[in-house]
């Protein structure tokens, strides 16, 4: 019974140096943090959402914006007698009408581990997207298909992560085509 017992008091101490050791967390800037993030964006091209991931200071993230947009209705064919070609000028009562249907982009972010509860980013990414504009009888306020406008380029971001929790960071940032983003990143290391 005595070596039972002693037996159970070794493993107990040996158990309970072992969790505190687990459980000690020394912030370190170049530790290799690894996290998985999703954010939203509300912008002059409207609502978007993104998601993405990071190892140690590199990260990639997909966005893709315009997904609540409201696209007006309009008609395929036109009127009798009217003739819009998409190469030439709209005729005399029509007037251009211009929205974004949906825009992706992907971006390379660089984080910077300065401060122990901040983490600072900056982003540099292609966009792809297309702007649909519809011609519009002044009139009757009828639309009609007119033709597509498709965009794309180099983007651009910044941002801050604040740490909530040793795994939790909310971030907010300011990207050049989504425009405002608050970002929600879970991290292991």
């Amino acid at each position: 019974m005595k070596k039972f017992t002693a037996l159970l008091l070794i493993l107990s101490v040996f158990s309970i140096t072992t969790v505190s050791v687990a459980q000690d967390y020394k912030w370190d800037p170049f530790m290799p943090i690894k996290g998985a993030f999703a954010d939203v964006s509300v912008g002059s091209d409207g609502f978007g959402i993104g998601a993405g991931g990071r190892y140690m200071m590199f990260g990639l993230n997909l966005g893709l914006t315009g997904i609540l947009n409201n696209s007006p209705t309009y008609a395929l064919q036109y009127p009798p007698g009217v003739t819009i070609n998409r190469n030439e000028p709209l005729p005399v009562g029509y007037t251009e009408e211009k929205f974004m249907s949906m825009m992706i982009n992907v971006d390379a972010m660089f984080y910077f581990d300065f401060f122990e509860t901040l983490s600072l980013n900056a982003s540099v990414g292609f966009y792809s997207k297309n702007d649909s504009i519809l011609a519009k009888n002044i009139d009757t306020g009828s639309r009609y298909i007119y033709r597509n406008e498709p965009q794309s380029g180099l983007c651009f971001g910044v941002g801050a992560e604040y740490v909530l929790q040793d795994n939790l960071n909310v971030g907010a940032g300011f990207h050049t085509q989504r425009g405002a983003v608050i970002r929600l990143t879970y991290l292991w290391f």
